[in-house]
């Protein structure tokens, strides 16, 4: 599969989270989505549109990888095993900076020099011996994921088919059935 047919694929079928996604069009698709998102906030004036671009592709990201760990013969429901550590690990994060900064608010700092705002803050992070070994252990997760994730999305299709239809590499796509 292109890089074209991949991202053609993808839109088309915007929200199909059944059936099978070859390992070309998952990765084709996340590399137009990094370009696309790289050139967004590369270019000062378009940056606002990153949002836009991050919720018009959600659905279609998220239905994709889903069809992907079909092709590898999973459940789409594993896609949870890579979003709730992430999750956790940002939800942690904001928790504590909140935390840090409504301790600062109630011990009187006064918010008169940027920089001295930001460095009391994070000798406050730093020092909380309990918030590091925490998010130590969040990070080492997250990257185990992560390893895993990959290892997963990198996995050739299961062979014949399976319970979420045949394998797209044996299934003659609609530009290899006619005369090349």
């Amino acid at each position: 599969m292109s890089f074209g047919e991949a991202i053609k694929s993808v839109f088309s079928k915007y929200a199909t989270f059944s059936g099978r996604a070859r390992r070309s069009e998952y990765w084709y698709f996340y590399l137009f989505y990094f370009l696309v998102d790289l050139a967004l906030g590369c270019i000062p004036f378009l940056s606002a549109l990153s949002v836009v671009w991050w919720l018009a592709v959600l659905i279609p990201s998220l239905a994709v990888t889903v069809r992907r760990f079909h092709d590898i013969g999973k459940s789409g429901w594993n896609y949870l095993i890579i979003v709730i550590p992430e999750l956790t690990l940002m939800g942690y994060l904001f928790y504590n900076i909140i935390n840090v900064i409504k301790e600062m608010v109630d011990a009187g700092f006064k918010y008169y020099n940027m920089a001295d705002s930001v460095r009391a803050f994070l000798d406050r992070i730093m020092t909380n011996s309990s918030f590091l070994s925490t998010f130590g252990v969040l990070i080492f997760i997250d990257l185990v994921v992560t390893i895993l994730w990959l290892v997963w999305m990198t996995r050739d299709s299961q062979p014949g088919e399976n319970k979420w239809g045949p394998n797209p590499k044996e299934v003659p796509s609609e530009s290899n059935s006619g005369i090349n």
